[in-house]
């Protein structure tokens, strides 16, 4: 198998999908959805906004000073608690929710092992009704 994607961004030759045949109708209407949808304004417009005032995007750097002294060199924290949440797989959730919005689904499901996945994809869905 080849290492590097082609040029539609596939590897080998089933594409890099190596999932359970019933799952292929599922997941082609959605790689159509993403490829139509993704590229449109409004779906770039909408999900900059809930990056930005929903998630809290950004987040910022904090230097940490006790840490730098103690390493010797300038040592900086990006503040991925500080997205609403707590965690980074907001990011993922609201463009995954969203498009789940585009497509005129009413349900998503999560795969969640911890716990912080499932709560942002939560978290996602409430906002996007």
């Amino acid at each position: 198998m080849k290492k590097l994607p082609n040029k539609k961004g596939y590897f080998g030759e089933f594409g890099g999908k190596f999932v359970p045949e019933v799952l292929i109708p599922a997941l082609s209407e959605l790689e159509e959805a993403y490829r139509r949808i993704s590229k449109t304004t409004v779906f770039k417009r909408e999900l900059s906004f809930l990056l930005k005032d929903f998630a809290g995007r950004p987040t910022p750097l904090y230097f940490a000073a006790n840490l730098s002294k103690y390493a010797g060199a300038k040592v900086y924290l990006k503040r991925e608690d500080m997205v609403h949440t707590g965690a980074h797989k907001l990011n993922n959730t609201l463009g995954q929710c969203l498009l789940a919005k585009h497509m005129g689904k009413k349900r998503v499901i999560a795969e969640t092992g911890a716990g912080q996945h499932g709560v942002a994809t939560a978290a996602s869905c409430a906002k996007l009704g």
